[in-house]
């Protein structure tokens, strides 16, 4: 491996955006450690700059030694699931196990460590310092991800600390299960039903992109939204469909019954079952969550390519 200061912790590798960060990193000319839980790989390219190590970064006693070797760190792992109905878990992943490892890159001499949050802790818009709205003040993931923030941002005195708040991310290594999951959608269903709100959606490469620009540019103590375009359900669901260079029939679909789907979800889960269709998902997809990256540009240059400009998102 490289001299530490040009050799960069990336935690959560086996990931859609953290192996986009590792490929971005390696193209800038550092070298990286990347962690990931025992049973999972790596799915991006090799180097001999790379090195993978099974870590999982609750372990501090693991986390320790790895940490020491770099100069920097972008902590990407997370818990991410959206059906979990116990707080308490998100909480001691997102929040709680984060700041123990910034807390060990503090003391390990890292000089720049970067949190990947989410722009759901933001209000909607380009101003970073907009506090949560709803629904997202009401999702355990977003929630945690504010609480990880709350209790990063005070040890910059210790490091420099720079928080990224991403919107909705597709494109390369992105699993059919997951945010990639529209693309196939889109391919099979030859109707489409939109709900009526919107969101951002940025190309997960871009995204990279802009997290490696602010670690290298980013001002210390400070949050940076890292966004791609706005787009109607509607008019994503267009996008996808013209450029797979596929004709399908789009359906508007109304907000009274995601309410009934919401409140049934809302049910289920009080009967112990895990859903992704609870009334706070359902409200989500009934308002349009706008974002810009002003900010970003304004300190680091940050400006997005096209969602389809690299040719990984079909």
């Amino acid at each position: 491996m490289e001299d530490r200061k040009n050799t960069v912790l990336v935690t959560g590798a086996n990931g859609m955006l953290a192996a986009n960060i590792i490929e971005r990193l390696l193209h800038e000319g550092y070298a990286v450690v990347g962690t990931l839980r025992r049973g999972k790989s790596y799915p991006g390219e090799r180097s001999g700059r790379l090195k993978i190590v099974e870590a999982d970064f609750k372990d501090a006693s693991a986390m320790g030694p790895l940490v020491s070797g770099c100069g920097r760190v972008i902590h990407v792992a997370a818990m991410t699931s959206q059906s979990c109905p116990d707080y308490e878990q998100y909480r001691k992943v997102n929040a709680e196990a984060s700041r123990r490892l910034a807390e060990i890159a503090a003391g390990s001499g890292v000089e720049r460590f970067v949190y990947v949050s989410t722009a759901n802790t933001i209000g909607f818009g380009s101003d970073e310092s907009q506090p949560m709205r709803y629904p997202f003040s009401e999702s355990f993931y977003a929630r945690s991800k504010k609480e990880a923030e709350d209790a990063l941002l005070p040890l910059a005195d210790r490091m420099d600390i720079v928080v990224v708040n991403p919107t909705f991310m597709i494109g390369k290594y992105g699993s059919g299960k997951g945010s990639n999951r529209v693309f196939s959608m889109v391919k099979k269903s030859p109707v489409l039903v939109c709900p009526s709100g919107g969101k951002n959606v940025i190309d997960v490469a871009e995204a990279a992109r802009g997290m490696v620009m602010a670690m290298e540019g980013g001002r210390n103590g400070e949050k940076y939204l890292i966004c791609g375009e706005n787009y109607t359900y509607e008019e994503l669901f267009r996008a996808i469909a013209a450029h797979q260079g596929r004709r399908r029939c789009f359906l508007r679909l109304p907000d009274f019954l995601l309410k009934a789907a919401g409140a049934l979800g809302d049910l289920l889960a009080r009967c112990g079952m895990k859903v992704e269709f609870g009334s706070v998902n359902m409200k989500i997809l009934m308002i349009k969550n706008y974002y810009d990256t002003d900010k970003a540009f304004r300190d680091f240059g940050f400006r997005p390519g096209s969602l389809f400009g690299d040719g990984h998102n079909s």
